[in-house]
């Protein structure tokens, strides 16, 4: 038995002072998912939301829940005699798609849930006064569930590298500034992103190290997958990777098109596109990884 995705969906939005926020773009993507499910919001068991960047700097409520009440995944008090959705936040960068995907492998192996959903979605939060905001606004959404058959997600491989961690952070300040002629102090909290020019080259080199040891430890010779999935800090990060891997004869497919540069909601746009394609529900063995910040690197096996 396997863990499988159902379907696969993504959102993307504008650079504009009102274009669609990060909530919007969840949201979008995760009705988009269940219709082409064909499947009722309230079927879903468990609902996690990775997107990282919220509208208005928002730390609570968990933004998991407002999408499940805002998608209709069975809203209000918790259920008394049949099963409701649960839902929380999951933060791990742009490996947050593939970490939830591993929590909900064992939550959909235990029977505890037969369906789950995960959600990313990111925007500036402020625009026109973040700083150093690199990413397009995006979301994405993969619907998950439990078969019979053989493959599906294997085990999701983590690793992180922190003496690199200060090529990438962000933070959240309040500036206080002085509105002319009062002497009262307004002000806001703004964003701050500092990505260092060696981020990029540095995540692709720990992405091949963790692949590397996670295929030494795992037993499995690269040159038997024939599909690459992969998403990082920039557009052309699948390829070479692929390249640094040596996999030469397999297929190769990141986030195309806008989702090129979304950040959380990457994994799931490499997904989409592969599936476009043709080529995951095709492939015998499909590498999936992904590359955040920390550095962290995301690998796992997705078997047809």
């Amino acid at each position: 038995m396997g863990t499988r995705i159902e379907a696969l969906a993504t959102a993307v939005g504008g650079r504009r002072l009102f274009a669609p926020g990060a909530r919007r773009l969840a949201d979008t993507a995760a009705r988009q998912c269940l219709e082409r499910a064909g499947r009722n919001a309230s079927e879903v068991g468990l609902l996690v939301n990775t997107g990282l960047y919220h509208d208005r700097n928002m730390g609570e409520p968990a933004v998991a829940s407002l999408i499940q009440e805002d998608i209709g995944a069975n809203p209000g008090h918790p259920p008394t005699a049949h099963r409701g959705t649960f839902s929380f936040d999951l933060y791990n960068g742009a490996c947050g798609v593939l970490t939830a995907l591993s929590l909900l492998d064992a939550l959909l192996a235990s029977g505890t849930i037969g369906l789950g959903m995960v959600v990313a979605g990111d925007a500036d939060p402020a625009p026109r006064h973040s700083r150093g905001v690199w990413f397009s606004p995006a979301g994405g959404a993969v619907l998950v569930h439990r078969d019979h058959t053989d493959g599906g997600l294997g085990p999701v491989h983590l690793d992180t590298f922190p003496e690199h961690a200060g090529l990438l952070r962000s933070s959240v300040r309040w500036e206080t500034r002085t509105a002319a002629g009062d002497g009262h102090g307004h002000g806001r909290n703004v964003l701050t992103i500092d990505r260092d020019p060696a981020f990029a080259e540095q995540a692709l080199e720990c992405a091949e190290r963790s692949v590397r040891a996670w295929a030494e430890g795992e037993g499995t010779a690269l040159a038997t997958v024939d599909l690459l999935v992969a998403a990082g800090p920039d557009p052309d990060f699948a390829s070479a990777l692929a390249s640094r891997l040596g996999m030469e004869s397999a297929a190769v497919v990141g986030p195309e098109g806008p989702m090129a540069t979304a950040h959380t909601a990457a994994m799931i746009g490499a997904l989409e596109a592969a599936s476009l394609h043709g080529w995951l529900p095709a492939s015998r063995k499909a590498l999936l990884v992904s590359a955040a910040a920390g550095v962290t690197v995301a690998s796992a096996l997705y078997r047809a």
